[in-house]
């Protein structure tokens, strides 16, 4: 009904009143109050499209697709518990409706994991181990919290009480990313996902991005271009694109697929941070710094814009300002040893040798922990050749391959 007063109104270039328009289905069946539920929220009416969706539920109580509108609203209006219930119970009418999954997880994102919240998921699945949704709560919460293990082993358990649901084995299959396990987990766990469910434009993005990661980039291209023709909206493939031709020193290129990002999502924190990157490799400062710090207003702990602002500033000289930057990026992650390492440059530099000698075993041990590997602060000692010790004496911009997803 809705979509049949949707065409006649574009045929005609009429306007017909919005409360006309809700006079007119006001009274319909539980699908039309969906339908003009959905047409409202993309309006931004949040208030009249949550009213619509709650309309659709008192009709049909069964409606997955009004619950699951109803929790977007919530979203909107900032009210995610109310948003996760919906959710939930979207999920629990359809348990193929991977979207709500996916809605749901990000709820729990954006709500955080304090430890209460964590108490009442990991009680609800003590309280009723069989339940795959309890565990895949469970187990997002553990993802966000970084453990990704134990967010593993329960995504596997919900995926024992429930082997056909997709989201549990592309939830499994971005945990296994996150360890680089791409060819035996990864890679496997997403062709499966999409054999569960074709349309499901993040399991061919994620694909992609683990076959850019393991250098199959014609592989790569071709997830891609399935991600843009399920979801032509889809942001992050641009700013992938635009990666690409970063990788190639193809500056012109990139920045086109940057600002098609930003012109699809304009807080696309990747999209400004890459900005960023080829500003700083045009030695645009001014730029380069422009963008990091847009990317950080939308995420304070973007760790990497935080990084590359001050070596912006080491770029330029200004070592002062350098040191409070790295100090700043320190204050995000204790364990960040380039920070370290530049910031002991620094110190070298200014003759305070304690500082930088401090700065340089702190780098050495954390690199040491994470890959087994010296520090080439402490590899250096004694070697002669100039050329092989200014490579590592020149700070560099971070590499976004190596540290997303």
């Amino acid at each position: 009904m809705l979509k049949s007063i949707k065409n006649k109104i574009r045929e005609t270039g009429i306007l017909i009143p919005l409360v006309i328009l809700v006079a007119l289905i006001g009274c319909g069946k539980a699908t039309d109050h969906v339908e003009l539920g959905k047409t409202l929220l993309e309006e931004g009416k949040t208030a009249e499209a949550a009213v619509e969706f709650k309309k659709a539920i008192e009709r049909d109580p069964g409606s997955a697709e009004a619950h699951f509108g109803l929790g977007n609203a919530y979203v909107e209006k900032q009210e995610l518990e109310d948003a996760a219930k919906h959710y939930r119970e979207a999920i629990k009418l359809d348990a193929k409706f991977v979207e709500a999954y996916k809605r749901l997880s990000e709820t729990f994102i954006e709500m955080g994991a304090p430890d209460s919240y964590f108490e009442k998921r990991y009680n609800a699945m003590e309280e009723d181990p069989d339940n795959p949704i309890a565990r895949i709560d469970l187990g997002v919460l553990y993802h966000k919290w970084d453990q990704t293990r134990n967010a593993i082993t329960e995504y596997e358990e919900a995926l024992t009480l429930d082997p056909d649901n997709p989201y549990i084995y592309y939830n499994l299959a971005v945990a296994y990313q996150d360890m680089n396990l791409f060819d035996d987990k990864a890679i496997p766990l997403l062709m499966k996902t999409i054999e569960l469910q074709p349309d499901y434009d993040n399991a061919h993005y994620n694909l992609a991005v683990s076959y850019l990661k393991t250098d199959r980039l014609d592989n790569a291209m071709v997830e891609y271009k399935k991600t843009l023709e399920i979801n032509p909206n889809y942001a992050p493939v641009y700013v992938d694109y635009g990666m690409i031709q970063l990788r190639e020193k193809n500056f012109d290129e990139a920045m086109k697929h940057y600002d098609k990002a930003l012109e699809i999502d304009p807080k696309s924190i990747e999209a400004y941070y890459q900005k960023g990157i080829v500003y700083a490799f045009r030695e645009n400062w001014d730029e380069a710094l422009k963008m990091n710090r847009k990317a950080l207003e939308i995420d304070p702990k973007h760790i990497n814009s935080q990084f590359n602002i001050a070596v912006v500033y080491h770029k330029k000289d200004d070592l002062q300002r350098a040191i409070a930057e790295y100090d700043l990026t320190l204050e995000i992650d204790r364990n960040y040893q380039d920070a370290y390492y530049n910031r002991g440059q620094i110190y070298a530099k200014l003759g305070n040798r304690p500082q930088a000698y401090g700065d340089y075993i702190a780098y050495s041990k954390i690199l040491k922990a994470k890959t087994g590997k010296e520090g080439a602060a402490m590899a250096l000692r004694g070697i002669e050749d100039k050329e092989q010790v200014q490579r590592y004496l020149i700070p560099s911009f971070k590499d976004w391959l190596l540290e997303t997803q």
